[in-house]
This record gives structure tokens, C-alpha cells and sequence, in this order.
């Protein structure tokens, strides 16, 4: 795409040399749909925002973090969609996680820290410490509708108990995200909007320590006529 104008990478990779794992690494074939390779006539007159000539009719961002041990695996996902009905714009947010966690709101408590990453637009950050340890950030776009799934659910912070640690997920005005921190604190997956407005972009955060881990960040940006 030739008018991305502000893209930044952050990595910090550290301790990577270690036997390799036994288990077949499924972060290893990754799927080549998940980011199709868009032709820059697709994109001409996107700028932000999707337009017909009815109006804005479908944008959305979804966030999927995963947690892999020897042992279990760990999926978290939450869905942010702008849909347009009558030229009333309706926010619809979703979370997806585990069959069997326990998702409980606590728009009483403490919301969970955003991490304090410089940087703004596409910010994507790796950092890991120890063997046998398997980290991606991945981010595609598609001119496809995105099934509405999940548990709806208004703006707020709510957290889910699942085998490896919490995922905690926050929406407010200037913060739209997920956080995934293992039992052990040793890996934090975060995916989220930041700023006034959403106005800094999307971050990355993949952060591993450890052995045997594999963490794997996807988020998929959505517009639809």
C-alpha cells in the first residue's frame, strides 16, 4: 500500500537460542488468508473510514490473543464493531474467550493498567527472554463482513478466567482493548486502541518469559459495504 504514513516496529529480542520443541509449533503455518494482499485500486479511496453512497456502512476491529503451553492453550478475543442503521451509527462491542471461563464485570474496580508504549499508528512490540519461546504480532485487513459473535456487552471493563491466567478487557474514551496476562505473570498479550479518540492507533504488546511458550497476537480491521 503506497499511503501508509505512519508506521512504527518496536522489538527487544532476547535469549532466543534454546533446543526446539518437540510438539509441532502451530504459530509455524500461520494462515495466508488471514492478511490477503490487497491491490491498491481496493484501497484508493479508503482514508479512515469506509463510504458508499448510502454512507458508512460496516467498519470493525477484532483482537484474538493466544497462549500456548506443553500443557494447555488459552484464547481471548474481542470484537469492536461500528455498524450504521438508519444513519444512526450503533458501537457493538463483543467478547469472546474459553468455553467454560467466567466472564464478570468490574466497572467497580481498578481497570487494568494500559502498558506505556511510545509511539503512535501501528505500533507492534516483541519482547522475549528465555528457550523453546514462539512470539508473533499480526495485523491484515479485509473487505469482507465480519460475523457478529460472541457476548455483547456495553462499554466498560470486564475480566475472564481461563486455564493459563486472565484476560481483562477494557473500553472506554480513550482506550479500546484486550489484555491477556498468564497466572504465572511470565507472558502479557496486549491488543488495543489508544489515545483521545483512538487517536495514537493500534498496539501490539507481545511480551514472553519463559521456556516453552508460544504467544500469538492477531488483529483483523474489517470494512464492509
Amino acid at each position: 500500500m503506497n499511503n501508509l504514513h505512519s508506521v512504527w516496529l518496536a522489538s527487544l529480542l532476547t535469549g532466543l537460542a534454546g533446543p526446539a520443541l518437540a510438539l509441532p509449533d502451530p504459530l509455524a503455518h500461520l494462515s495466508e488468508s488471514f492478511a490477503p494482499q490487497l491491490e491498491d485500486s481496493a484501497l484508493a479511496n479508503l482514508r479512515g473510514r469506509y463510504v458508499n453512497s448510502q454512507g458508512i456502512r460496516y467498519f470493525g476491529i477484532e483482537f484474538i490473543s493466544t497462549l500456548t503451553t506443553a500443557q494447555a492453550q488459552q484464547t481471548a478475543a474481542m470484537n469492536l464493531t461500528l455498524s450504521v442503521i438508519q444513519n444512526n451509527p450503533k458501537l457493538d462491542i463483543r467478547i469472546q474467550n474459553d468455553p467454560g471461563s467466567t466472564l464478570k464485570s468490574q466497572s467497580q474496580e481498578q481497570a487494568p493498567a494500559a502498558s506505556n508504549i511510545n509511539g503512535s499508528g501501528l505500533v507492534q512490540v516483541l519482547q522475549l527472554q528465555g528457550s523453546g519461546n514462539s512470539a508473533v504480532n499480526q495485523t491484515g485487513i479485509a473487505l469482507n463482513a465480519q460475523p457478529n459473535v460472541g457476548q455483547s456487552v456495553v462499554a466498560g471493563n470486564y475480566e475472564s478466567q481461563g486455564a493459563l491466567g486472565t484476560a481483562s478487557y477494557r473500553i472506554s474514551g480513550n482506550y479500546a482493548g484486550l489484555q491477556l496476562n498468564s497466572a504465572d505473570g511470565h507472558v502479557l498479550l496486549e491488543q488495543s486502541l489508544r489515545g483521545d479518540n483512538f487517536s495514537r492507533g493500534l498496539l501490539q504488546l507481545n511480551r514472553v518469559r519463559g521456556d516453552g511458550l508460544r504467544a500469538l497476537n492477531q488483529t483483523r480491521i474489517w470494512l464492509s459495504r
